[in-house]
């Protein structure tokens, strides 16, 4: 199996904004980005925006609608809605921590 060296920004979903994210954490290809899964990612990129001074306001399930759509191409708007809910779920979950607002 070869690896996924696509751009982050070159995922379905995902543009040059979210690509500075997760590159400013480490994730810098596609495959490194599936490897993590969406909860995973998101969490490093919200601690890194965090470490780093920068807004955390992102801290919403729409951003993980995009990681996992990006990590299985499919549209965010279509992912399955157990998926929706489950984010939405660990969204809530992270901004009731207090670290993310």
């Amino acid at each position: 199996m070869t690896q996924d060296n696509r751009k982050i920004s070159e995922m379905r979903n995902l543009g040059p904004a979210c690509e500075q994210d997760f590159n400013s954490v480490g994730i810098m290809t596609a495959e490194q980005l599936i490897r993590l899964g969406p909860e995973d990612a998101f969490l490093k990129m919200l601690l890194g925006r965090k470490q780093q001074g920068g807004s955390t306001k992102c801290c919403n399930a729409a951003y993980l609608y995009a990681i996992y759509g990006a990590i299985h191409d499919v549209d965010w708007r279509n992912i399955p809605d157990h998926k929706k809910q489950q984010f939405k779920a660990f969204a809530a979950e992270l901004r009731a921590s207090g670290q993310f607002s």
